[in-house]
């Protein structure tokens, strides 16, 4: 299991192997590997540096680890959690620009808010973008063994698994180390937050809905306190920005009616949803494991890059529409329990009207329902 290494390690080796090696940035969650997958590529070799610090990092250290890699026989630069340095994509452009290609250069960092400014605005054109996703279920399993069913209630965050005998454990660690570290000091850090207190808010809420739609003028009524939709609407994105929780939009053929929907909540990973249910030695009921299974499903398609929406028409609903890399078009519905064709009325009804969609189920039992493709789960939450 400690010798257990992600792909994304071996990705990021190939790219330092690479003779004109452009800055690679590592951009993913807190405590998915991201670091564990750059010392294993790295293998001791260049000089390591991280800025995630106790006290803010002024930009000059940039230029002192930079000259010291210069130095280093290996040439190579690495630096976890950059986004916390204030004024780092200019030193690092600068240096870059000086001599490019002198250092093989690898960034890391925790917020997506990385690549939607500095990135875009100061090292266009000069860096190549690696995602770290939260662990899907093949690597849960190959790694540390677990379950279909494990994956599906507790996700996987790999520091935390070791205390699931003492759940109770567990849990607070989900709280006090991701989820406190996220809210309470990476986002304040970077992002320009009013009303924290707010933001917690509008997080519990979504943890209590997963895989619901819901409409934001109803979030609004639902907070303790007064808020505007368009603050509702940035908070909501920061949650986003910081591979929280995500809001997918209802599909159409209209771009702007798809941007107007009210979003189907999807938290990106399960194990955020468990370590606060009260009291967390409780057992689930059915019906939420169902919302996990639709909840965790629907993750991994918006954390694999596809394109993901859900659609409803009146009493009709499909739980996701997903574009695909390689240009696969499915409508998908999502089912824990045994079903009939008369279950699945609303995809047969969407892809009668879209017929360049495949109607898919997928399901925790084993079932096949004429005229839909059945997809498995570890399939789905492997992606």
């Amino acid at each position: 299991m400690s010798t257990y290494n992600r792909p994304l390690a071996q990705k990021l080796k190939k790219r330092l192997q690479d003779s004109r090696c452009y800055i690679q940035v590592l951009v993913g969650p807190r405590q998915v590997g991201k670091t564990t997958a750059l010392k294993a590529a790295l293998q001791g070799k260049g000089v390591y540096e991280t800025a995630d610090s106790p006290t803010p990092l002024t930009a000059e250290i940039l230029n002192q680890w930079w000259d010291r890699a210069l130095q280093n026989p290996e040439k190579i630069l690495a630096v976890d959690e950059i986004q916390k340095i204030a004024g780092w994509s200019e030193v690092i452009k600068r240096r870059w620009d000086e001599a490019p290609y002198s250092l093989k250069v690898v960034l890391t960092g925790s917020s997506a808010l990385l690549l939607e400014k500095a990135l875009g605005e100061s090292l266009a054109g000069r860096f190549e973008l690696i995602r770290a996703t939260h662990w899907n279920f093949s690597e849960a399993h190959e790694a540390f063994g677990m379950t279909l069913q494990q994956f599906i209630e507790f996700g996987c965050y790999p520091g935390s698994l070791s205390l699931l005998p003492e759940i109770d454990r567990w849990g607070d660690y989900i709280r006090d180390s991701i989820v406190e570290s996220v809210l309470g000091r990476d986002l304040l850090m970077l992002h320009p937050v009013s009303n924290p207190a707010l933001l917690r808010q509008v997080f519990s809420l979504a943890l209590g809905m997963p895989a619901h739609v819901l409409s934001l003028q109803k979030m609004v009524g639902q907070l303790q306190s007064k808020i505007s939709l368009p603050t509702l609407q940035s908070y909501l994105s920061l949650l986003g920005q910081a591979f929280l929780v995500s809001g997918i939009s209802k599909y159409s053929a209209n771009l702007f009616r798809e941007k107007k929907s009210s979003p189907k909540l999807i938290v990106h990973d399960n194990a955020l949803l468990r370590a606060f249910v009260r009291p967390i030695e409780s057992t689930l009921s059915g019906e939420v494991m169902g919302y996990y299974f639709e909840n965790a499903i629907g993750a991994r398609f918006v954390e694999a890059g596809w394109d993901t929406f859900y659609w409803k028409s009146g009493d009709k609903e499909v739980d996701y529409v997903v574009h695909g890399p390689q240009g696969e078009k499915y409508a998908i519905e999502v089912k824990s329990t045994l079903c009939s064709s008369k279950d699945l009325n609303g995809l047969k009804t969407f892809c009668q009207t879209h017929s360049e969609y495949q109607p898919c189920l997928i399901s925790l039992v084993n079932q096949t329902v004429p005229g839909t493709k059945s997809i498995s789960p570890e399939w789905a939450l492997s992606l």
